[in-house]
């Protein structure tokens, strides 16, 4: 058994240990889920895959990491604007399967994706919903954004969670529970800024800090 082998093997006894039943010598079959799952990792065990019971979820869950795998897939037709978003953030070249490729969630999906045709990309029509997608994938377009003040709480939260470069941005830290600075981690998302000693310095007192006043101007000056 070589490495890849073995991998294989526990990848797939991971996966059905958890839909094993407790009667003694019956096996559970694996869900459309767990296939899913499992052929985003190991396409080549595609010939015993199920495809015909998969819906646009597991789709997505498969075409995310393996593209080369769409021919298969019949049900194109099926997927709603939402989930074209989805795909085209991590798989922009599958567009041609859309047949929405205007609707302004899959412009904004592709915008996300950073791909090498997002500078032709119209956004005049794009909601605050597709804004956020954009901003949370690709925040080097925040500056590019048309509705920066209506981000939301959740949203921001969302959007340093991803990327903590932005938090300079942020207009609503005295919104943010102990438990939502705790969850968001900052220091190690934010290790990157470190030039000095100072700065280091500077950025410990920072996840220490109350949050309710001149953070903004704080975190600028790091």
């Amino acid at each position: 058994m070589t490495e890849q082998e073995l991998n294989v093997f526990l990848d797939l006894e991971w996966n059905c240990a958890a839909f094993t039943p407790d009667i003694e010598h019956i096996s559970a079959p694996l869900s459309p889920k767990q296939w899913a799952r499992i052929i985003s990792r190991h396409p080549e065990l595609q010939e015993f895959c199920p495809f015909s019971e998969f819906t646009p979820d597991e789709w997505i869950t498969v075409l995310e990491k393996q593209p080369s795998l769409a021919w298969r897939c019949t049900c194109w037709k099926d997927f709603t604007p939402a989930k074209w978003q989805r795909l085209l953030l991590h798989q922009p070249t599958l567009l041609h399967y859309c047949e929405i490729p205007d609707h302004p969630a899959v412009r904004s999906g592709l915008l996300a994706s950073d791909s090498y045709f997002s500078a032709d990309i119209d956004t005049h029509d794009f909601t605050l919903c597709d804004w956020f997608w954009v901003v949370k994938h690709n925040p080097r377009l925040w500056n590019h954004c048309s509705c920066q003040d209506q981000f939301t709480k959740p949203m921001w939260w969302s959007i340093l969670y991803s990327f903590a470069e932005l938090l300079a941005e942020c207009p609503c830290f005295e919104q943010f529970s102990d438990e939502d600075w705790r969850r968001l981690n900052l220091l190690p998302k934010l290790k990157s800024w470190i030039r000095n000693g100072e700065q280091f310095r500077k950025l410990i007192a920072l996840t220490r800090h109350s949050f309710r006043t001149h953070i903004s101007d704080e975190v600028s000056q790091l």
